[in-house]
């Protein structure tokens, strides 16, 4: 049984992107994996500080927080998604913190060979030609970091807009659809 790690960076409960995170988890149930959704709003995730302590040791972050049982999770995982919504054409702080303090994560990943990361995203602008740049530096973020990690290789992405009010992308069912459809095919 596969198992999914989704990961929603929201700082918003309801909000657009978490809400299509658990409609990947849904879709990712309903074909037999095993899952687990933690929103990284309700951890203790410190800034990076840079001292590369991680990288000196060995033995990860010297920092005592939350991140060492996310990054056991991630180990763990066979899947991993990350969903966040869109600030100013970029991902969340909280994803982006959780990005930059997984230099002492990419340790793990690098005998993690065969795991797949999606990507959820959501903006307030619809998707039209008019604002594809919304989604673009997000999607480059998101790749970058699979780059930096190696072993991991891209399942799949969502750009999803329209929604600017947690919980308004309900009214929208073709991003509901795709969600379930994209944890589905894990």
């Amino acid at each position: 049984m596969k198992k999914v790690l989704l990961l929603s960076s929201t700082p918003v409960a309801g909000g657009n992107s978490e809400i299509l995170c658990q409609e990947f988890a849904r879709g990712a149930q309903d074909a037999g994996c095993q899952v687990e959704l933690v929103s990284l709003r309700e951890k203790d995730i410190g800034f990076c500080k840079g001292c590369e302590a991680c990288v000196r040791t060995g033995k990860g972050c010297m920092q005592q927080d939350d991140m060492a049982q996310l990054l056991a999770k991630v180990h763990a995982a066979d899947v991993l998604v990350l969903a966040t919504p869109i600030y100013f054409m970029s991902v969340s702080a909280q994803l982006k913190v959780f990005m930059d303090r997984f230099i002492a994560g990419e340790l793990y990943m690098r005998q993690s060979r065969g795991k797949k990361a999606y990507f959820i995203t959501v903006s307030a602008a619809p998707i039209s030609p008019e604002h594809a740049e919304n989604h673009e530096a997000a999607n480059g973020t998101f790749r970058g970091f699979l780059r930096c990690l190696r072993q991991v290789e891209e399942g799949g992405i969502l750009n999803a807009g329209g929604a600017y009010a947690p919980g308004t992308i309900r009214e929208q069912p073709v991003w509901m659809e795709k969600a379930y459809e994209m944890g589905k095919s894990v």
